[in-house]
This record gives structure tokens, C-alpha cells and sequence, in this order.
């Protein structure tokens, strides 16, 4: 009898300890699924002639990442980011982007190129999963240009072409007193017609006047015949609507041809580089950029970044910083992370503090609500003058 009992206790003991086991792995099953991070993805120009702004991006979402993540995550969850390139070319972009829904992604932070956000928007309707475009700055980024209706997934961090084209034209005519404005377009971006079509706006708006353009297109080398071409024009200043790289080149050669006529450009010419590459034959010039490491909330954020990378940020590590604190924002707002709910968190956004400024959605547009800095380039140094509204 005793045997007997002492056997029932084994099985009964041995019955308890699988119930435990399964017990456990069931409990830790279910504890692994709700600590699986959040995965944020980030497509920039990571290689190519333009590389020096994905990177920053990618490498200021990394910080960011730890920056968030070390203060306990969203919701309690942990982020994982995802940096993926999409070369500055829609083909790619639109790859990495379903490449990174493939993966399970929240959401996209980027790109910093129209034309890539402006090929993903009605993806990332279709698949919906919420896209932040960082410093693309087209309409068709945020709205179907056929219907005029907003892509209800695509959101943008920047302002637009419009609004840095009209605080550059009325700065020119109400401010530096310019009469006249010429215009060298890049023809191989659409943001150059746009910025020369509200330049024009708001300059003549306040008394000025357009005296002609000119065109080119980047690749090219020389550009001395279109120069002398403005320079006939006499104009007061020239809008310069390129990339960083090729305003530089420009600008060295007007210096040889003897113009002073001071350029004018948007946020395409943002970038630490611009000065090394072209300095002083960009004397008593200006251009807008989004606003960036002239405010002083910026600081914290520019000296850590210097000192974890080495090298100086850009505006794109602005944008992705905030890029990555709004999704938080959003998630915590909405209290559950979904990519349905996060959409419509973000869209109903007033007054979020980001780095880069204070972010309020409009609804219809899905466009910030914010102020455009201004730059002046002296000494071969970039002064920061102030931020401005049209």
C-alpha cells in the first residue's frame, strides 16, 4: 500500500511538474510577443552623389533610436530602425519601401527626394502603412494632384516649395530692396520650376519684376554661356534652385566671369559642404533651409551627434530625429501601436516640439504648420539671419 502511494505521488508529482513546464512556456511565449520591438523604417540616399544626407538621417535614427529606447521605448516597447537605400531614384525607393512592409514595419520615416515620396504616397495608401516624408518639399508628396484629395497616409516633416519660394521672394524684394530677379533652372528637378513660379509671386507682390531665365542641367560642367547670358540680364539677384554640388560649381564660375549678383536659393543648398566647395564666390548671397541647427534647442543634439559620428549633422538628421519623436508622440497619444491608428493620430497633430519647430497637421494637406530659416553667406561663412514666414 504504501508502495502504491508512493508511486501515485511520483506520477502526481511528475504530472505537476509538466503542467509547470508547460505553464512557463506558454507564459514566456506570450511574454516574447509582447516585448517584440517596434520596427521603424528609413529610406535615404545611403550611397550616390547626394549620400551625405541619407547617411546623417540614418545615423541620427540610430541615435535617436538609442535616445528613445534607453528612456523605455514607445509604450513600453522597444524600437527597432531600419535603415534602408533608396539612391535618391523613386525604382529604388519604391523597392526598400515594400521591402520594409515586407518586414513588418509601423511606419517609413523619408525620404528626402519628391520624386521618390511622390512614386511611394499612393503605395503606402494602398498597403497602409504611414509614411513621413523628412525634407521632400513637392505638393504631390502629401496630395493626388488628379483628384487634389490628400494621400491619407502621407505625411511630411518639412514645409514645401511654395512656402520656402515665397519667403525667399518677399525677403528679396522687401528686405534686400531687389527691383529685378533672373532665374537659372535646373531642368532635370521639378522643384526648380516650382520655387522660379512662387519666387516670382511673391516678389512681384511686393513691387519687383522678373527679367528672364536660363536652364541647365545637372551632370553638366560648364555653365559659363548661361552665365553670361544672366549677367546681360543684369538682374539684381539670381534665384538658383540646384543641389548643393552644383551651386558651388556655378557660383566658382560666375566668380571667374567677374558677376556679383548675389544667388538665392532653397533648401537644396543646405549642406556643411557648400561652404568648403564654393565659400567665397557665394559672397553676399542667401538661401532658406528648414530650420536647423540655428535654433538653440538644437545644440544637445548637434554636439552628440558630433561627438558619437565624428562629423557634422545635417538637416536630414533633424528631420529624422523628429520624425522618430513624432511616431512616439503619436503612438502614445492613440495608446496602442498600429500603423491605422498612428495614421490617424498623426494627422490629428497640434503643436508637437520638434527640434526642427512646433508641428501642427493640416488636415487637408497633411502639410506642418512652420517658419522657413534664412541664411546669409559672408566671410565665407553662413550667418544664420532668422525665421520666416511669407
Amino acid at each position: 500500500m504504501c508502495r502504491k502511494g508512493i508511486v501515485c505521488l511520483s506520477r502526481l508529482t511528475c504530472l505537476l511538474l509538466i503542467v509547470c513546464l508547460v505553464a512557463v512556456s506558454v507564459s514566456g511565449c506570450k511574454k516574447s510577443a509582447t516585448v517584440e520591438p517596434i520596427k521603424i523604417g528609413f529610406i535615404g540616399d545611403l550611397t550616390g552623389d547626394t549620400a551625405i544626407w541619407g547617411q546623417a538621417g540614418s545615423k541620427a535614427g540610430q541615435m535617436t533610436t538609442d535616445e528613445i529606447n534607453a528612456a523605455g521605448g514607445i509604450l513600453g516597447r522597444q524600437i527597432q530602425f531600419i535603415p534602408m537605400d533608396g539612391r535618391g531614384q523613386a525604382v529604388d525607393s519604391v523597392n526598400a519601401f515594400n521591402s520594409l512592409v515586407d518586414q513588418g514595419v509601423l511606419c517609413v520615416i523619408g525620404t528626402n527626394f519628391s520624386s521618390c515620396n511622390k512614386a511611394i504616397a499612393p503605395i503606402a495608401c494602398q498597403k497602409k502603412i504611414p509614411l513621413l516624408g523628412t525634407t521632400c518639399t513637392n505638393d504631390a508628396v502629401t496630395v493626388d494632384q488628379a483628384t487634389g484629395l490628400v494621400y491619407p497616409y502621407s505625411f511630411r516633416i518639412g514645409y514645401t516649395d511654395e512656402f520656402q519660394a515665397q519667403v525667399l521672394g518677399k525677403y528679396a524684394a522687401t528686405e534686400l530692396k531687389a527691383k529685378t530677379f533672373a532665374s537659372f533652372l535646373d531642368m532635370t528637378q521639378d522643384f526648380a520650376q516650382t520655387e522660379t513660379t512662387w519666387f516670382n509671386k511673391a516678389f512681384v507682390a511686393n513691387g519687383g519684376k522678373m527679367v528672364g531665365t536660363v536652364s541647365g542641367r545637372s551632370g553638366d560642367n560648364d555653365f559659363r554661356t548661361q552665365l553670361t547670358k544672366l549677367a546681360a540680364m543684369k538682374p539684381d539677384v539670381i534665384l538658383l534652385p540646384w543641389f548643393y554640388k552644383d551651386v558651388a560649381l556655378i557660383a566658382n564660375q560666375a566668380k571667374e566671369l567677374g558677376m556679383k549678383i548675389p544667388f538665392m536659393g532653397p533648401d537644396s543648398w543646405d549642406s556643411p559642404e557648400l561652404m568648403g566647395l564654393a565659400g567665397p564666390a557665394l559672397e553676399g548671397s542667401y538661401y532658406c533651409s528648414q530650420p536647423a541647427f540655428a535654433r538653440p534647442e538644437t545644440k544637445p543634439f548637434h554636439d552628440a551627434y558630433v561627438a558619437k559620428w565624428g562629423t557634422e549633422p545635417e538637416a536630414e538628421s533633424l528631420a529624422v530625429h523628429d520624425g522618430l519623436y513624432w511616431v512616439k508622440d503619436a503612438c502614445e497619444r492613440a495608446g496602442k501601436v498600429d500603423p491605422v491608428a498612428l495614421r490617424d493620430a498623426l494627422e490629428s497633430t497640434v503643436n508637437f516640439q520638434g527640434l526642427m519647430g512646433p508641428i501642427t497637421v493640416d488636415i487637408k494637406t497633411h502639410n506642418p504648420s512652420k517658419e522657413a530659416s534664412l541664411f546669409h553667406i559672408t566671410g565665407s561663412e553662413r550667418v544664420f539671419v532668422g525665421d520666416f514666414k511669407p
